[in-house]
């Protein structure tokens, strides 16, 4: 996976950075994993069958907890072993890399000289002009006008 997008430099942190790192990340779950808690209530309290209307009633606008601290544990559990196994499922990859162009196969590419490239690349402003096909014809650099 060295090739991807994505840096991945963990290897060059030192142990205990990698401990903050790892403890705000589980931190940052547990959050978000208590932000979602009063819809699991209101879940379960639908799903009770025997609860009349009147006592789930009395149970939201009292705000009585439902879930306990080991209901909260096992959730942070689940949903941490879950996206473990996400990790390892097999993605997409990248069946061969893209070849780095040179200037000279862009210059071929375009059919223009690879002086006229390399003067556009050089300079902060510079003008391409196309023909109504849409073509390339040449590239003008444009000198920066001094203040």
């Amino acid at each position: 996976m060295n090739d991807g997008l994505i840096i991945n430099a963990r290897h060059n942190l030192t142990w205990y950075v990698r401990l903050g790192s790892d403890a705000t990340t589980a931190m940052m779950w547990a959050g978000w994993l208590y932000l979602w808690r009063p819809l699991m209530q209101m879940l379960i309290l639908l799903n009770s069958w025997g609860a009349s209307f009147r006592m789930t009633a009395t149970k939201v606008l009292c705000n009585t907890p439902t879930l306990s601290l080991e209901g909260s544990i096992i959730a942070l559990l689940g949903t941490s072993s879950t996206l473990l196994l996400w990790s390892l499922l097999p993605s997409k990859q990248v069946k061969s890399a893209h070849q780095v162009s040179t200037l000279r196969d862009y210059a071929r590419h375009f059919e223009l000289p690879e002086q006229q490239i390399r003067l556009g690349r050089d300079t902060s402003v510079c003008v391409v002009h196309h023909d109504a096909e849409g073509k390339i014809t040449h590239i003008e650099t444009v000198e920066k006008l001094a203040l």
